[in-house]
Formats: structure tokens, sequence, C-alpha cells
């Protein structure tokens, strides 16, 4: 009988999708799991990982962690953006988090990331038998090898392997004990930008002020705020100060940083609203078909525009003389609302917690036309990839 094909996480976040994989290839007897992050007891504690634990060992990514991953002697190393410092496997797997609306992706902006991919399995720009890149779906795929340049031969559609668990609802309760609000007898909102815009809502006026309007109209329908923030380190310090004086102004906010929470996946289990000001996870949280607002992200698309981006561990910043040269997709295509005023944000909230229906059938198309139609066959396709990837190598 063949051994179990050997699968080790490397994780730059250990988010909605990874988890999804995770459990996935954990459940099963054809496979073995290691997962390696930042800090595994922090992880252990994440609200998804307290409901449903991993039988595979969660591994610090230091020195010790490394030399329990060189013993355990991977077939495949699965990443999202970083790849271990030196080469644990003969073969890598790519699950690139997220597919958003921003660009351009293209051979500047990834010189990071595939100089990385080369050293350890060669080229993603030509055909690779060691190499594989995970695609949410026919646009995905067009963009990866027109734009970003990857090989054909080395890309695989698979939908999104979180949709696998977000199209299913859960009971909140189950949930609940690992948040600090009532998360299970309120509704809530979950507020989670991207980062590359610099602010939230500060691009209609003065951030505070228009956050608070935002805030205290969630609070009259009785709701929590879930305000989910990428990396605390890519926050300004004027961003940091708005952020922390409205948590501890309003009793219904929580605060997260995705570098101290990563676990985002619970986050969008217990939303009955998303408000985001075009992060990738809005396509993650299509498959719940629950409303989604999407704020236009800059007062004028056509005015010159300060472009924020991550370089070799750096946060940089560059000037663009509009924000469509960063877009592969235009905001308005999208599964849900579209606020282009701080009024239209407030009654689009209004009837998102009246309706929870509304964006139903936007959603839909959204996944149906972009993400193989949230399907519940992405973590399938994954271990299909896997155990192709891991035949190559032992031959």
């Amino acid at each position: 009988m063949q051994r179990p094909v050997r699968v080790c996480f490397w994780t730059t976040t250990f988010g909605p999708d990874l988890i999804a994989l995770a459990w996935d290839l954990d459940a099963r007897d054809d496979f073995e799991l290691r997962v390696a992050v930042d800090n595994p007891a922090a992880i252990m504690a994440e609200p998804s990982l307290q409901r449903r634990p991993l039988r595979a060992p969660l591994l610090d990514k230091t020195r010790g962690g490394m030399r329990a991953l060189r013993r355990f002697a991977p077939d495949v190393v699965v990443i999202d953006n970083e790849a271990p410092w030196w080469r644990l496997a003969r073969a890598g797997f790519v699950l690139w988090h997220g597919y958003g609306w921003k660009g351009p992706n293209d051979l500047r902006e990834m010189a990071s990331c595939y100089l990385q991919l080369g050293l350890h399995w060669g080229s993603p720009l030509h055909r690779n038998k060691r190499l594989r890149w995970a695609c949410f779906g026919p646009q995905d795929l067009d963009h990866r090898t027109r734009v970003a340049r990857l090989s054909p031969n080395n890309c695989v559609e698979i939908g999104a392997t979180s949709h696998d668990v977000l199209r299913t609802p859960i009971d909140r309760a189950e949930l609940a004990r690992a948040y600090p609000i009532d998360v299970a007898g309120r509704r809530n909102v979950l507020i989670a930008p991207t980062w590359h815009y610099g602010g939230v809502l500060g691009h209609w006026g003065d951030e505070t002020q228009m956050l608070d309007r935002l805030v205290g109209r969630v609070r009259d329908h009785g709701a929590n705020v879930i305000l989910r923030l990428h990396d605390k380190w890519r926050m300004s310090p004027e961003i940091l100060r708005v952020v922390e004086d409205l948590a501890s102004r309003w009793d219904h906010v929580l605060l997260k940083f995705k570098n101290e929470h990563p676990d985002g996946l619970a986050d969008l289990q217990i939303a009955d609203v998303l408000i985001t000001n075009m992060s990738s996870i809005a396509n993650l949280f299509y498959a719940t078909g629950r409303p989604t607002i999407h704020v236009f992200p800059v007062r004028d698309e056509h005015e010159t525009f300060t472009w924020r981006r991550r370089w070799l561990g750096t946060i940089r910043q560059s000037s663009v003389s509009s924000v469509r040269e960063i877009w592969k997709l235009r905001p308005e295509i999208n599964g849900g609302f579209m606020a282009r005023s701080q009024e239209e944000l407030l009654g689009q909230v209004d009837q998102a917690l009246a309706d929870p229906g509304c964006c139903a059938a936007r959603a839909r198309w959204f996944v149906d036309t972009y993400m193989l139609g949230a399907d519940g066959r992405a973590c399938e396709r994954v271990r299909e990839s896997l155990l192709e990837l891991a035949a190559r190598v032992r031959e």
C-alpha cells in the first residue's frame, strides 16, 4: 500500500482558504499534513481552530520547526505568497491569497515571488512539472497567464477552497465563546477594508467622523461591528489612532488585525453583512449569499493616486496617474452593492440589515462567472493536483 502524500503548509497568513484546505486534507487517510505558522499557540486559539482543531501538528516557522519539517520530508509544500527559506520538498503548490480587483499582478509586481519559486522549484513562467498555481476561475487563469505571464501548463482552476465551507451556514453558537462580544445573539456587520488605499472612508471626509456615523448606524440596528484590518504594521500611525480610538469608545465594536488574528474564516461565517473598500475577502463572502457593500475606494478614479504595495518586506508608495492603472477588475463588477458616498453607504446598510437576501442573486452571478460557482469541489480539485505533483516527484 502506497504511503500517504505528505503535504506541508508554509503560510504567511493562515487565512480562510488555507484553513479550509487544511481541514479537508487533515480528515483524509491518503494525505499526511504539517502546518508551519509564525505563532502556533495563537493560531490554535483562533475561533475556527477552537471549533474544529486539526489533528496535524502546527509547527513554528523557526529553526526547530524547520528541522521537524525536514524530518517529515514532505512531497509538496503549499504556500500562499512566500516560499520557505530552504527547499523542503521537490514540488510546490501556490494557493495565492484572494482573487480581488487589485492588480496589475504583472511581472514587475510578482518578481519577488517568482524569484523565490525559481530558487525552489524552477521558473513558473515555463512549463514546470514541479510547480502548480491555483486559479479561481477562467478570468483569473487568463489574467495569470496573459498579464502575470505564468505558463498555462502550471495553472489549475480550482475556485476558492473556503467556498467549500462558507456555502453551508453554521450554528454561530459554536464560535461564540471565542469572541468577546455577543456574536450569536446579535447580528454582525464585518468591515474588512484592504490596506492599499490608506484609510477606509477618509476619501469622503474626516475618517473619524465617517466611521463614527457608520458604526452608529449599525448600532441603531442592534448589531455589532467587527472591524477587521490588514496587518497592523501596514497601517499608518494616523489610521491606527483613529481605529483604536473608535474601538475604545464603542462597546459594540471589535477591532482585529490580520497579523494578530489571521482567522478571517470565522468572521465570514458569523457576518450578516460585509462592508469593504474592494478587498478580495468579498469574493469569499459571496458564497454565503449574504449582502456585501463595496465602498468605491477613491474620491475620483481619474485623479493622481498614491499606490501602496509591499516589496521585499517593506511598504512602498508610488504615484500613479489614475487608480484605473492598478485595477484588474472594474469595481462595478462585484457581487453586491456599490456605495459612492456616505449617504449611499448608510442607506445600503439599512437595506442589507432589513433584507438579508437583497444581494443573493448578484453574489451567485459573480461566483458562477468568476469562481467556478462555489460548487463545493475546490478542495477536491486541489487534492487531485497535489496527487499529480506527488506522483511526478516520486518518479
